[in-house]
């Protein structure tokens, strides 16, 4: 995995399940994301944290494993899921501006996300 040593982390319950979440907080980290991970264990992931509402566009044009995006309000409400393939090449735009966004290993498919590459 990706060297995250100088990474401050969280520990988080999502849909039940825990994960611990390397912190993206600064733009250098942000940037990079998880883009230089080869294999993502279960059970981690990474947040991205701004200090005011953004709609931003993510991407996925040089990750190579599936991620999971979620997209949060700065009362960490979800606004918006998708599920990404490696290396796609459309940009992940959520409609609502969020506070935060998560990412985890994420299946192609699953009925409480959308499809990035079928959104839009």
């Amino acid at each position: 995995m990706h060297e995250f040593k100088s990474y401050r982390y969280l520990k988080i319950a999502i849909k039940n399940k825990k994960y611990k979440l390397y912190i993206a907080d600064t733009e250098k980290k942000k940037k990079i994301g998880l883009s230089k991970v080869k294999k993502l264990l279960p059970g981690f992931g990474m947040i991205f944290t701004y200090n005011k509402p953004t709609n931003r566009p993510f991407t996925m044009k040089n990750t190579s494993i599936p991620l999971r995006i979620i997209f949060l309000d700065a009362s960490l409400k979800i606004l918006e899921v998708y599920n990404c393939r490696p290396f796609q090449k459309k940009l992940i735009q959520p409609r609502n501006s969020y506070s935060y966004v998560i990412e985890i290993w994420g299946l192609y498919e699953n009925q409480w996300t959308r499809n990035a590459s079928t959104n839009r």
